[in-house]
């Protein structure tokens, strides 16, 4: 599976990115009927069944990923330089050029496939420097930084819990 420790030693200080964030991408997994039994649950007197892969299922994430990994590899095999994450995808060109191409064969393949992209948390124009899989890539240093967000949030949780009184 794809980490900060795999996306960073391939960055070069010319790269370019982007990032597709795919909407509901379990629900883009479709269950054999033969399992659908096995996720039934009833609220009040009514019965249930999921005919997709539902969110909270302990083996979501692997599955989608083993799903994913197959359309990365076919991406790869056109040209495209992609890591996937869960539902998440980072692609990294040498130009804006070269990302902006990789961008559109991705999507092209997305919607032949029928995944949704999340465009307001996809960073659809090739870019030196965006949020995946919540860091900072910054492929001029080749470094993954702390989002200024999350600085805030752990600093105010720092200064919370050193100026709180113990009991």
């Amino acid at each position: 599976m794809v980490t900060l420790a795999t996306i960073i030693p391939p960055l070069d200080s010319r790269d370019w990115c982007a990032a597709l964030d795919l909407q509901d991408a379990y629900f883009h997994i479709t269950l054999h009927p033969a399992h659908r039994p096995f996720l039934r649950f009833t609220v009040g007197s009514n019965h249930y069944q999921y005919r997709v892969l539902p969110f909270g299922l302990s083996t979501a994430p692997c599955v989608f990923s083993k799903t994913l990994v197959v359309v990365a590899a076919y991406l790869r095999r056109k040209g495209v330089i992609i890591f996937p994450y869960l539902d998440d995808c980072l692609l990294k060109g040498a130009s804006r050029q070269e990302t902006t191409g990789m961008l559109k064969t991705t999507i092209n393949l997305f919607h032949q496939l029928g995944l949704q992209i999340n465009k307001k948390k996809s960073t659809l124009e090739p870019t030196q420097r965006l949020e995946f899989i919540g860091a900072d890539l910054d492929s001029i240093q080749a470094k993954a930084l702390l989002p200024n967000h999350r600085f805030m949030t752990l600093t105010n949780l720092i200064s919370t819990v050193t100026i709180s009184p113990q009991t």
